[in-house]
C-alpha cells in the first residue's frame, strides 16, 4: 500500500477512502433524519391567509431542510421558492455597489460566501456580480450559483403572469448614502413598474427608511424590530410606518394582534422545522418570510 508524507503527517489511500465513506454515511443519515423530521403530507392543515414569502429566496442551508445547498439570494433559490414551491413572493437583501448597482447579497462582508472580501458598497459592480458562492468543498458540489443583481431578479419576475410580493431588506453601512440608495432602488423598481402594493422596504434604522419617504412619500416602510417588538411598534406608530418585521421566536400572539388592530402590517421571519413554522402561522401575522417554503405550503389549507 502506498504511503504519502505531507507536512509531517503520513496517511494512506485507505485512510482517505475511509473519510469519504464516513462523510457519505453521515450525509445519508442526515437525509433520513430530515425525511423523518419533515413528515410531508401528514397532520392537519391550517386555515390561514398568511402570505408565504421565501426568506432570501429559499437559500438558507440546513442539513434538516433536507440539505439545501442553494445560497441565500441566489437565482436558483428564488426560482425554487417561486416556481417550484409556489411562494407568494420573496424577501431579498439588497446592497448597493460603489457605482450604484443594486446587488443581492445577505451578509455584511463578501468573505462570508465568496473568495473576495470587503463591503459591496466599496466595490464596483463588475467586481462583485458573477462571483461564485463558496460554502466549502462538499457544499459547492451541489450548486453553481453566483451573485446576481436586483435587476436580474426583476427581469425574471417580469415574465410571470402576476408580479410577486417583494419585501426588500435594505443593506447600507454608510449613512451618507441613504438618500442615494433610496433614489437608486426606487428608480430600478419604477423601471419595472413594480407597484407599491406588492412592496415593503425593511430596515432596523428609521432614518434609512425616512430616506425612502423623502424620495417618495408613498413608499411602504417596515421597521425591523431587532428583538424588541413593543418598542419597535411604538416607533412604527410614531413615525407612521406601514409595517413591522420580527423574528418568529421574538413575537407573541398578543403583540401581533395589537399591531394589526392599529393597521400595522406584520411580517415574521425564520422557520425550518414543521413545528416551528406551525407555531409561526398560529401567531397570525400578515406574512411569513419562511426558510422552508415547501413545508409551509404543505401546512396551509
Amino acid at each position: 500500500m502506498k504511503t504519502t508524507i505531507e507536512k509531517g503527517r503520513f496517511y494512506t489511500k485507505q485512510s482517505r477512502s475511509s473519510r469519504w465513506i464516513i462523510l457519505i454515511a453521515g450525509v445519508l443519515v442526515l437525509g433520513v433524519f430530515g425525511f423523518l423530521y419533515y413528515p410531508f403530507g401528514l397532520g392537519a392543515k391550517i386555515k390561514s391567509d398568511v402570505l408565504v414569502l421565501g426568506h432570501a429566496g429559499s437559500g438558507f442551508m440546513s442539513p434538516l431542510n433536507p440539505f439545501n445547498p442553494l445560497p441565500a439570494n441566489s437565482m436558483s433559490s428564488i426560482v425554487k421558492a417561486m416556481e417550484e414551491h409556489g411562494a407568494d413572493g420573496v424577501e431579498v437583501d439588497v446592497q448597493l455597489s460603489q457605482d450604484g448597482v443594486p446587488i443581492l447579497y445577505h451578509d455584511v462582508d463578501l468573505s462570508s460566501m465568496t473568495e473576495r472580501s470587503g463591503l459591496i458598497e466599496n466595490h464596483k459592480a463588475d467586481d462583485v456580480v458573477g462571483l461564485k458562492y463558496k460554502g466549502g468543498f462538499f457544499y459547492d458540489l451541489f450548486h453553481d450559483e453566483e451573485i446576481i443583481t436586483l435587476e436580474a431578479m426583476l427581469q425574471r419576475f417580469a415574465s410571470y403572469p402576476e408580479l410577486p410580493v417583494l419585501q426588500i431588506d435594505l443593506r447600507n453601512h454608510n449613512p451618507e448614502r441613504h438618500l442615494y440608495y433610496a433614489q437608486t432602488l426606487l428608480a430600478m423598481l419604477q423601471k419595472y413598474d413594480y407597484p407599491f402594493q406588492k412592496l415593503m422596504f425593511i430596515s432596523p434604522n428609521p432614518e434609512f427608511l425616512e430616506a425612502f419617504r423623502q424620495v417618495n412619500p408613498q413608499a411602504p416602510l417596515m421597521l425591523d424590530t431587532g428583538g424588541d417588538f413593543d418598542a419597535s411598534l411604538h416607533m412604527v406608530l410614531e413615525r407612521n410606518f406601514q409595517g413591522i418585521c420580527a423574528e418568529g421566536k421574538s413575537a407573541s400572539f398578543e403583540q401581533i394582534k395589537k399591531a394589526k388592530e392599529q393597521g400595522v402590517f406584520v411580517s415574521l421571519f425564520g422557520g425550518k422545522s414543521r413545528s416551528r413554522i406551525t407555531k409561526m402561522i398560529k401567531l397570525e401575522p400578515d406574512a411569513i418570510q419562511v426558510n422552508n417554503v415547501a413545508t409551509m405550503r404543505d401546512l396551509l389549507d
